[in-house]
């Protein structure tokens, strides 16, 4: 079993916030080079991320300057569940979880499972969501554009490789949210 646990926006630099979404004050990835600020719903998030320290980010091996810097592809997916068939391996993110993180080229979005059992899953407590201005609560439906499909089923998302790399949120109130 997989659920979606956050979509990533790879950003040159810090994002401005999306009209009727608020972003909070977001945390610094020590160890790993990069900073973020997220637009909270009660199950998922979407993580706007760049680059804030370039010697750090180059020696994690993420790979996450060619996102930011939007020559591969510059949106990611995190799931949590049972790891699926395909080239994983390990990280261990500073003063975080461990994800298994596919091993996938440029074309493909960035993909990593937070490992749960099915009962964990399950049993996982979702955080209450802020109240976003405009209404909007959570995520219904995800669409990737541009984008090589890195393999694996993803639950509830939709890729597809036509048309240049975007990002389409369809919330459950108000305007799509689309990122570009």
């Amino acid at each position: 079993m997989l659920e979606l646990d956050h979509l990533i926006a790879f950003l040159p630099g810090p994002p401005e916030p999306p009209d009727g979404l608020l972003l909070d004050d977001g945390t610094r990835h020590v160890g790993q080079g990069t900073r973020n600020r997220r637009i909270v719903f009660a199950r998922h998030y979407v993580e706007l991320l760049w680059i804030d320290e370039p010697e750090v980010e180059r020696a994690s091996g993420l790979g996450f300057a060619a996102r930011c810097a939007r020559t591969a592809y510059p949106f990611g997916i995190v799931l949590r569940g049972t790891l699926p068939e395909g080239r994983f391996r390990r990280y261990t993110v500073p003063s975080g979880p461990t994800l298994a993180v596919h091993e996938g080229d440029p074309d493909m979005p960035f993909l990593a499972v937070a490992e749960l059992s099915d009962a964990q899953l399950t049993g996982l407590a979702h955080r209450p969501g802020p109240a976003h201005p405009g209404g909007a609560t959570g995520i219904v439906a995800t669409r990737l554009t541009g984008a090589v499909p890195p393999g694996p089923t993803l639950p509830g998302l939709s890729l597809t490789p036509d048309g240049p790399p975007s990002l389409r949120l369809l919330l459950d109130w108000g305007p799509p949210l689309v990122l570009t």
